[in-house]
């Protein structure tokens, strides 16, 4: 169920919750977008699957490369991206599913899917 609330929010950053969903290749819903960019917002971590991909690919063989911190870096650069990207065409389609869930009717696993 998405509330109100949540779909004001999901309407105030549609452009960059479609664009973090065409980054992540459908690793994020709309829903688990709007958690990212609110982390961001409130400088916390945030980790997910995609988010644990590149931490291996940015940080290797560091014994701590999951931690708050990389997941916070990693979260700024990827939110920075999507703001920049926000307005291309390629997210045509990411923004009909985000508009799904502005209607109410949330996505369940990947948004690819």
């Amino acid at each position: 169920m998405i509330y109100e609330s949540q779909k004001k929010e999901l309407r105030k950053y549609r452009h960059i919750i479609a664009a973090l969903i065409a980054q992540s290749g459908g690793y994020f819903t709309p829903m688990y977008a709007l958690g990212a960019i609110k982390a961001y917002k409130k400088k916390e971590s945030f980790g997910c699957e995609w988010y644990y991909h590149i931490a291996d690919i940015w940080f290797g063989d560091i014994k701590d490369r999951y931690s708050d911190e990389n997941f916070k870096e990693i979260n700024v650069e990827v939110i920075r991206c999507a703001i920049k990207s926000r307005r291309r065409r390629n997210i045509k389609q990411c923004l009909a599913i985000v508009d799904k869930n502005i209607e109410g009717k949330e996505s369940a696993g990947a948004s690819w899917f």
